[in-house]
Order: C-alpha cells, then sequence, then structure tokens
C-alpha cells in the first residue's frame, strides 16, 4: 500500500494527547504519509514549540471543559485518542490520583459528546491493561464479552469508563471505534520504567534481584504506534478492544541481569531475600501515606517488579501485527547511554 493510499484511507486525523511521549512520535508518524493533522491541546504554545511549521492544525480546548471542544470533529474522519491524566512526578500513588477520574473518563465522555454529528468515521482509543487490572491471561475480544474483573486502581477504572464510552459512541452513531491496550512502553528517551532501572542498576541504587521469574508484557513505542495505525486501516476491526505487545514474557531477574551485562559488569552471586524487600516496601507505603511524599520503593511498586502481567495479544496479531523491537536491544542502547554519561 502506498502512502497516498494509506493517507486518502484515513483521511484529516484528530489527534488527542499529542504532546506526550507516544502522541508527539504518533503526529510525526502521521504527518510522514502524508495525513493533515489536528492535534487538541491546552497548550498551543507547547504544541508550536513541537511542530513550528503549519503542517499541525491546533484546537485549543480541554477535555474537562465541554465548551472548549465545539466543533472539534468538523472536516476530520479519523481520531487517535490518547489524551488522559499525567500525574506530576513527585506526587504520591500515581494510580489513585483523584484527577483520573475528572480528566480520562469525565473527559473522554465530554469529547464523544462533541464528536457526535461530526464527519468521523473511525475512532481509535489508546487505553492499559490497568483497565482490566494487574492480572494475566485477558485477550482482546468482542466488546462487552467476558467482561474481565474490574481494575484495582483508580487509574484503571478511569480508563475502562473511557474505553465504555468511547465503544458506546461507536455503536450509537455507526463509527468504527477500537480501543487498544498497552502494557509497559519502552523506547521513550529519557522516561519510562526501564530507563528508571537502567539508571538504578548502574548506580548501584537497584540491589541483586530474588530469583523470581515473573512474566510482564512489554511493548516499543514505535510498534505501539504501528499497532494503533493498523487497528485504524484495518476493514475487519471497530467495536473490538486489543492488546499490543511485543510478544516476549519479560521477568524482573531477567532485565537485571541483562542490565548488568550490558553495563560490562558480572551478575552477583548473591540475592536480596524478597521478605526484606517486602519491609521495606511496606515501610514506604507508610512513609508515603503519611507525609505525602513520594518513595522509591512501596508495596504497589514491587508488586510491579514481582507480580505477573502478561497479556494476549493475539487478536491483534490476527491482523497481521508483526512486532519489530524487542527490550534487549533498547537495555543496550540505554546502557550504552549510561556508560557515555557517565564516562569522564
Amino acid at each position: 500500500m502506498t502512502n497516498t493510499t494509506q493517507a486518502a484511507h484515513l483521511g484529516p486525523v484528530l489527534v488527542t494527547g499529542a504532546t506526550g511521549q507516544v502522541g508527539r512520535r504518533l503526529v510525526s508518524a502521521l504527518l510522514e504519509t502524508g495525513h493533515p493533522v489536528t492535534i487538541l491541546t491546552r497548550s498551543p504554545a507547547a504544541a508550536r514549540r513541537l511542530w513550528p511549521s503549519d503542517r499541525v492544525a491546533v484546537h485549543a480546548g480541554d477535555l474537562t471543559e465541554a465548551a472548549t471542544l465545539a466543533g472539534l470533529g468538523e472536516g476530520l474522519k479519523t481520531v487517535f485518542h490518547l489524551a488522559s491524566y499525567a500525574p506530576r512526578p513527585d506526587e504520591p500513588d500515581l494510580y489513585n490520583a483523584p484527577d483520573h477520574w475528572r480528566v480520562t473518563a469525565e473527559g473522554t465522555a465530554n469529547l464523544v459528546a462533541a464528536l457526535t454529528g461530526s464527519t468521523i468515521e473511525r475512532l481509535v482509543y489508546v487505553s492499559t491493561v490497568k483497565a482490566m487490572g494487574d492480572r494475566a491471561g485477558a485477550l482482546g475480544r468482542p466488546a462487552g464479552a467476558d467482561t474481565p474483573p474490574e481494575p484495582d486502581c483508580l487509574y484503571g477504572r478511569a480508563k475502562l469508563a473511557a474505553e465504555h464510552s468511547v465503544l458506546e459512541f461507536g455503536r450509537a452513531h455507526r463509527t468504527k471505534v477500537s480501543v487498544m491496550r498497552l502494557p509497559m512502553v519502552y523506547g521513550l528517551d529519557g522516561a519510562g520504567n526501564i530507563v528508571r532501572m537502567v539508571e538504578a542498576v548502574a548506580t548501584g541504587r537497584f540491589p541483586p534481584w530474588p530469583h523470581q521469574h515473573n512474566r510482564r508484557s512489554a511493548i516499543h513505542v514505535e510498534d505501539a504506534i504501528a499497532a494503533a495505525l493498523l487497528i485504524a486501516r484495518h476493514p475487519e476491526t471497530g467495536d473490538r478492544t486489543y492488546i499490543a505487545t511485543d510478544g516476549q514474557p519479560y521477568s524482573t531477574r531477567w532485565i537485571y541481569e541483562q542490565i548488568r551485562l550490558a553495563l560490562g559488569r558480572s551478575v552477583p552471586r548473591w540475592t536480596l531475600p524478597l521478605w526484606i524487600l517486602q519491609g521495606a516496601a511496606l515501610g514506604g507505603t507508610l512513609v508515603e501515606r503519611g507525609l505525602g511524599r513520594r518513595m522509591p520503593l512501596t508495596r504497589d511498586s514491587l508488586a510491579k517488579l514481582t507480580q505477573d502481567a502478561w497479556y494476549d495479544s493475539s487478536a491483534i496479531t490476527a491482523l497481521g501485527f508483526v512486532p519489530r523491537q524487542g527490550l534487549m536491544d533498547e537495555i543496550k542502547r540505554l546502557t550504552r547511554r549510561s556508560s557515555a554519561a557517565s564516562a569522564p
């Protein structure tokens, strides 16, 4: 398929959350294939710093203020909805910050209300596996079938409510709407859990990890964008929820070992007992709750490092999705950068 054909297929595109780590890369990918792009943003000045030319049209608006969304979908054919609440780096209990509901759930309801009566033909909502809780084994399936358990944090509940809003909009207005859930995303230069873990291992702040071989899913940001574009273009999508991963299971122990080796260091023969980590995590949780200050290790963060979060991406694979990136290459890239930064 040529770029011209792809551009004609999607038509003019609206992207929300365009200034975020994933959103800005999605906008670049759309521009490279000739799509006219409009972005919704609360900060036109920030958008113009990212895209100084007139290649990107800017709609100044706020998902939480419905009046600012008037006329948003006029003349557009495709929507990629990525916007959600982004907690401050120092905000405690990131997954239960109150504004998740106001921005993500209520804001998405405002968005689809603004799109009612517009020319929109397809919408892809980029969500998260947190919408089905921290457990393994969920499948991409027809929306509403075998509904998974309620998520266990406000972030997940807000994302799930937003998913319901967009899918109901699609059914009510015969618009092709799909949801794409993402696990941990890597490849976000300078941001993300893998970057922090590489930095912690490189500086000796990450202990020799126990031999716990949990399984977690992940995906490179470029593959996430490719998956979203595939869902938008594919003739058989619509009223479905997909999970996009790179297809590989990763354990915290495996990641720790690969970082050490990529840094040119041996893997210690000893490991820190899990019970010590659990005690430190409990202490960190109590301090975080008591002082309202983020702590590096809490029971929630330890759970992310020790529990399974492995998801089945066979539904999107059946559409022809083939991930091109793996975490091993990303670890090598990040450790090279870390070594270069620490060199005298």
